[in-house]
């Protein structure tokens, strides 16, 4: 009897050992598919995912998945900022058609404060018989354009420069409004233009809102490579721009 008692504690002793140098040397068996601990368990038997918050999923951000696609609550669906709702978007943006946009002032459903009426998604003061009718109507600023280089929407050093200054005017302005237009050279398709010209238009937004400018008095559009004229490279490169449209 005292042999097998020996024998057994021997046993798990053993047992015991095995079981801290496993641990000690990491030897634990993978999850179980779509749990995950770090990418290379999404990455198996073909699958090519990445692992977010403990599972395996398509993406992580946009730069995850193909040319004019939308990383969407970690799947990649079609088409530039994709959404199923208004949380999917920035604060200054909505859903619409499942896709973000520009978030007017007011619309059907939401009113202006007392003395201001609605008009194409603004807000506006009503007229009065004292109101100046030449305060802040027309454009007061000779806003520069700024230019990219091809197939780029990265903002350089100069244009930083450029969209500081039209940033101090559109301040001293107070309430005018833009639309920023983003436009390509001819080279390309059609819809990879328009989404060229659009992440242009957007960098160039978000640049001028960091300097203070409200989202609400910058809105993005694209015109894509619809009005280049340039021929060669230097009539090219005055088509790769985003330029200013005065919003009533």
């Amino acid at each position: 009897m005292l042999q097998r008692n020996r024998a057994s504690t021997l046993s798990i002793g053993w047992l015991l050992m095995g079981l801290a140098g496993a641990a000690a040397t990491g030897c634990t068996s993978d999850p179980d598919y779509p749990v995950c601990r770090n990418d290379q368990h999404c990455q198996r038997n073909g699958r090519r995912e990445l692992c977010v918050n403990g599972r395996c999923q398509q993406c992580r951000s946009n730069s995850d998945c193909g040319e004019n696609m939308s990383c969407l609550r970690n799947r990649c669906v079609e088409g530039l900022n994709a959404c199923e709702g208004d949380n999917d978007c920035l604060s200054s943006q909505a859903c619409r058609e499942h896709r973000c946009v520009e978030r007017t002032e007011c619309d059907a459903v939401r009113s202006c404060p007392g003395g201001r009426h609605c008009e194409t998604g603004r807000c506006v003061a009503d007229a009065t018989g004292d109101q100046d009718p030449t305060e802040n109507r027309g454009p007061q600023c000779n806003l520069e354009p700024v230019f990219f280089d091809f197939d780029d929407a990265q903002l350089s050093e100069s244009t930083r420069r450029t969209l500081q200054r039209s940033a101090e005017c559109i301040q001293r302005e107070r309430t005018s409004r833009y639309v920023l237009i983003g436009r390509c050279d001819p080279r390309g398709t059609t819809e990879y233009n328009l989404a060229l010209g659009e992440r242009r238009a957007r960098i160039v937004q978000r640049y001028l809102i960091s300097l203070g400018i409200l989202p609400e008095r910058i809105a993005v559009s694209s015109e894509g490579s619809e009005g280049a004229t340039g021929e060669g490279e230097d009539g090219w490169r005055r088509d790769r721009r985003v330029d200013y449209r005065l919003r009533p």
